[in-house]
């Protein structure tokens, strides 16, 4: 099979995104007549589709971001304080977690730590690695983040207690690599790693579990810079929540019921 151009691979995205948006606002303009007419009773069908359309926004997402091509990835940067920047998200991803059936966690070594870097870009990757994680913990699991400094380079690690890298492998070759919607979000989050002149392990934890370790250059803000707090909810997707995006493949659906996604 011959390997699919960039400019092709490009055009299907852009194909299946201007159809994404015909079902969003069917979806958009029917949750409310559905509701009104037809009863809370079916509440549950209108976030099963929902939860679906949020799946293919981040299929379509993520396929979009892995076929631009280097000097087409957003390059906007500036002054941040990443500590909290994972301690904002975090907040959010805990509620979202319990949802899930899951119990999430944050440690910090520091209460700040500034440095130059893409808030939007950097959320995506720690999403990317918690949707990840959560899948692998399972329901009844645990999953955390923890930021810690050393040499010079910001070490984020994200853990699950699940049955760990070894067992997964063995049971589905190639799991961190292949080509759906799990494996292309970390091929994501490894690419906005490898932006910020980083890199992501996956390791086995000695108890159980895995973990992915980031490890990221510590950059001095510009003298000029404007330091940029963490953004609480970022809009990539038309006014969509990027945590209902990145996490609609853990979520259940309940999560996705119409009166939780207007608030």
């Amino acid at each position: 099979m011959e390997p699919v151009s960039e400019d092709l691979g490009l055009l299907v995205v852009e194909q299946f995104r201007e159809q994404m948006n015909n079902l969003a606002a069917a979806a958009q303009l029917l949750t409310p007549v559905v509701r009104e007419k037809a009863g809370p009773q079916y509440e549950p069908y209108l976030a099963i589709l929902h939860q679906s359309l949020y799946r293919m926004m981040r299929m379509v997402g993520n396929l979009e971001f892995l076929q631009l091509p280097e000097e087409e990835l957003p390059a906007e940067q500036s002054s941040l304080d990443l500590a909290g920047l994972c301690r904002t998200l975090c907040r959010q991803v805990e509620g979202l977690a319990r949802q899930a059936g899951l119990s999430f966690s944050y440690e910090e070594e520091v209460g700040s730590l500034i440095t130059c870097g893409s808030d939007v870009l950097l959320r995506r990757m720690l999403l990317c690695l918690f949707s990840n994680a959560f899948k692998a913990a399972g329901q009844g699991g645990s999953a955390g983040l923890r930021l810690a400094v050393r040499e010079g380079r910001a070490v984020l690690t994200v853990w699950d207690n699940g049955p760990g890298l070894g067992s997964r492998e063995a049971e589905e070759p190639g799991l961190l690599d292949r080509p759906d919607g799990l494996g292309l979000g970390l091929r994501v989050a490894r690419r906005i790693a490898g932006r910020h002149g980083g890199a992501i392990v996956f390791e086995q934890r000695e108890e159980r579990g895995c973990r992915a370790v980031v490890s990221l250059p510590l950059k001095p803000p510009e003298e000029s810079g404007l330091l940029r707090t963490p953004r609480v909810n970022c809009d990539r997707e038309g006014g969509f929540s990027d945590l209902m995006v990145e996490l609609s493949t853990v979520l259940p659906y309940q999560a996705f019921l119409p009166a939780d996604l207007e608030e």
